[in-house]
């Protein structure tokens, strides 16, 4: 039996994950993916929600976003204050039927804030409660739903270099707001 984890393999590997990153990033709709950076970039504050891997994913664009100035927190943790009218939740969940994320849809929209979610689920419960939805397919050979998270990363990340470059906001501005305690 041929060691997986032998150089070419794990090239060969990362060939046909990238390859599978590409598919899903290039099938998203690109005027889903434009409202949902408006959306985001027009909104009071920004929420963002997820669990699991897709909630590592989630907090890492959130991130970015308060690099690039946005008021920007992630639902749950203790320093986010109550979502309200004029904000945005951003909902992260392959199967757009995670718990938690769905109740804190209808929160938000019971509280006036709009709803996006990124999902490869279009017709689920979670797709119901937004007012944007965001379709990354999802499939292929991966593991674990890792497809999804990677796709939901990549096209984050684009569309706050869009941002950046559209609003000329050089790379020290980003470096200024970095967290620099231990």
């Amino acid at each position: 039996m041929p060691d997986v984890l032998d150089r070419s393999g794990v090239l060969n590997r990362a060939r046909a994950v990238l390859a599978e990153v590409h598919d899903a990033v290039t099938a998203v709709d690109p005027a889903a993916a434009a409202a949902l950076g408006a959306a985001i970039t027009t909104a009071r504050t920004v929420f963002f929600d997820a669990r699991g891997r897709s909630g590592l994913v989630a907090k890492a664009l959130a991130m970015r976003w308060m690099h690039l100035g946005l008021r920007v927190h992630v639902a749950g943790e203790t320093t986010a204050p109550a979502i309200t009218a004029d904000d945005l939740l951003v909902c992260l969940s392959a199967s757009g039927r995670t718990t938690g994320p769905l109740a804190n849809a209808g929160v938000a929209r019971a509280r006036g804030a709009r709803v996006a979610v990124v999902t490869a689920a279009p017709d689920s419960p979670l797709a119901a409660e937004a007012d944007l939805v965001v379709v990354v397919p999802t499939g292929g050979g991966q593991h674990g739903g890792s497809l999804f998270e990677q796709a939901c990363l990549l096209l984050g990340d684009a569309l706050c270099g869009a941002f950046q470059h559209a609003h000329a906001i050089p790379d020290a501005a980003l470096s200024e707001r970095h967290a620099n305690l231990l």
